[in-house]
């Protein structure tokens, strides 16, 4: 994961700071939220969303530090503490920008995706890439955007066209399970 030479030096000058759980969320479409527990009249039921973070540079700051531990939890390097982050469905999210012919695969954290190493899909309708930034799914809003051609029943493999051509096959169990991340790290 590349990180701010800030934070690299943060992290060099405090080792032991301990890392935090729960606070952190990245929603369905790639939004960061945050889940502010210690509020004053907090409700899990209906705070335990969180409220989404919209400051560009922060948003920007996370996305640059943000990324995978060897055990696949996906986590926020703050400075010295890393924050793990809870993930509504996936570590990231794929989006296509531009158009055709000159589309491009960009991470919701801005990371330009140039291979895709598998796609697959699940049984609720996602579609499942794993680039060389890790596992993700697209973004709903930009299937439209994609030449998908699912498998049939006769064993004819299916494609995935954007930037290339590529297998999609179903996931085999879980999407976390399947593609080894864990979606609340504890």
């Amino acid at each position: 994961m590349p990180l701010d030479d800030l934070v690299r030096q943060s992290m060099a000058r405090w080792p032991n700071v301990p890392a935090v759980h729960g606070w952190l969320r990245l929603e369905r479409r790639g939004r960061w939220m945050l889940v502010d527990r210690g509020a004053p009249g907090f409700d899990e039921a209906r705070d335990g969303a969180g409220s989404e973070i919209t400051s560009p540079p922060i948003v920007d700051f996370i996305g640059r530090n943000y990324g995978p531990d060897g055990q696949g939890r996906w986590h926020w390097q703050n400075g010295p503490q890393r924050v793990f982050v809870d993930l509504a469905l996936a570590p990231l999210y794929y989006r296509v920008l531009g158009e055709a012919p000159t589309q491009a695969l960009v991470t919701h954290t801005g990371w330009p995706a140039a291979r895709i190493g598998r796609a697959a899909s699940d049984d609720a309708g996602n579609l499942w890439l794993v680039t060389e930034h890790g596992p993700g799914c697209v973004d709903d809003r930009d299937l439209g955007a994609l030449e998908l051609d699912l498998p049939d029943d006769n064993g004819r493999a299916g494609t995935l066209r954007l930037l290339g051509e590529h297998a999609v096959r179903p996931l085999d169990g879980a999407p976390a399970t399947a593609l080894g991340f864990e979606p609340t790290p504890r």
